[in-house]
């Protein structure tokens, strides 16, 4: 992704080859510094307790790959340069996927293309058949979530530079998002829109008093579904769908070993002994699979730092420029992505690395 950034300034190439392994640019804030190192600490504490190959891997993944893009990479790219690339990528696999779409099996002298551009059918509620793209990745949910940060990068970019290569690159990320049709991205779509909606109206007092009663409201939600609340819980229910079983064995999960958790192992195994049906796809919940892993510290570790990301980001908002709303708009979309999906900030797979990168570019920013 971010060999696009050499090509979409000028001084991309130059800067490159003035680079000096010796000096390595960090950029850190001990908002989001502090519960980092707690996390790292939790997972090398669960590596000695539970020793294994696939810890030691995941612990030199989820360390290393989060220290580069938390702290590394924001000191590096500048946000103008992130965002572009982010959208650009995500507007060429936007145009990877359209064949797929017509033609979701075909062959290309004598090699037939079925995973590459692999393709499922579904139905609109107006009844039209759409196919599901899933462009380069082994996976539909990866291709949605690029498109979704890919509309909301390339929309900033072009709110600052009026640049009409970025406006195409927001309106195939959008098509992209209609292809896919993900019920958490498009929620983390409309809830950004909202929010630049409301602030570019407003201001910044918009976007505390919706954030505030989003948040009661999910709060809210959440308790009816689960009982501790009086409401109609069927139909939430219903909305959430297998994930209320998937979360309740996941707090179970977490309650027999609440201090330091299970460790780096592979979570939805062992979720699956505290779940009573048969077929557990994950946690889908990256904040009780935090819980799971590095137990009651791990969890508020990871909390607090997604809440310090948060507002961090509030308070760049204050400068009044686009980049700054869309850094807001894409941390707000993380956070409310990770509540309906088991992965987190730290891993190597793409939707990880963007929600670390938006995490990451809500520090203060250096020469930005």
């Amino acid at each position: 992704m971010f060999l696009v950034v050499a090509f979409t300034t000028r001084d991309g190439l130059q800067e490159i080859r003035e680079f000096r392994w010796p000096y390595i640019p960090v950029q850190t804030h001990r908002a989001l510094l502090y519960p980092a190192v707690v996390l790292w600490v939790v997972f090398a504490i669960g590596l000695v307790l539970n020793p294994s190959m696939q810890a030691f891997l995941r612990f030199g993944a989820f360390v290393g790959l989060s220290a580069i893009t938390l702290f590394i990479v924001p000191a590096v790219v500048s946000r103008k340069r992130a965002f572009t690339a982010i959208g650009v990528v995500g507007a060429v696999c936007v145009l990877l996927a359209l064949p797929s779409i017509i033609w979701p099996d075909y062959t290309i002298a004598g090699v037939e293309i079925t995973h590459v551009l692999d393709s499922q059918r579904s139905e609109l509620t107006l009844g039209v058949i759409r196919r599901t793209p899933t462009s380069i990745f082994d996976g539909i949910s990866y291709f949605r979530i690029l498109v979704t940060f890919g509309a909301v990068c390339a929309a900033g970019v072009a709110a600052r530079t009026r640049s009409p290569w970025m406006v195409a690159a927001c309106a195939l990320n959008l098509f992209g998002v209609f292809l896919g049709l993900g019920r958490a991205s498009i929620l983390a779509l409309v809830i950004a829109t909202a929010l630049a909606v409301g602030y570019l109206l407003v201001g910044r007092t918009a976007l505390a008093g919706m954030m505030t009663a989003g948040t009661l409201a999910t709060a809210g939600g959440l308790a009816i579904a689960f009982g501790f609340l009086p409401g109609p819980t069927g139909l939430f229910q219903s909305v959430l769908g297998p994930r209320v079983g998937f979360w309740t064995a996941t707090y179970e999960a977490f309650v027999a070993r609440p201090i330091l958790g299970w460790g780096l192992t592979d979570t939805t195994a062992i979720v699956h002994d505290f779940y009573p049906g048969e077929t557990l796809t994950g946690t889908h919940n990256s904040y009780l699979r935090l819980f799971v892993i590095g137990g009651i510290v791990g969890g508020l570790a990871y909390l607090a730092l997604s809440v310090s990301a948060l507002v961090l980001a509030f308070r760049r908002v204050r400068q009044h420029t686009s980049l700054a709303l869309t850094t807001f708009c894409l941390v707000v979309m993380a956070l409310v992505i990770q509540l309906f999906t088991g992965g987190t900030i730290f891993g190597t797979n793409l939707s990880s690395v963007l929600w670390a990168l938006s995490l990451a570019y809500a520090q203060p920013a250096i020469g930005d």
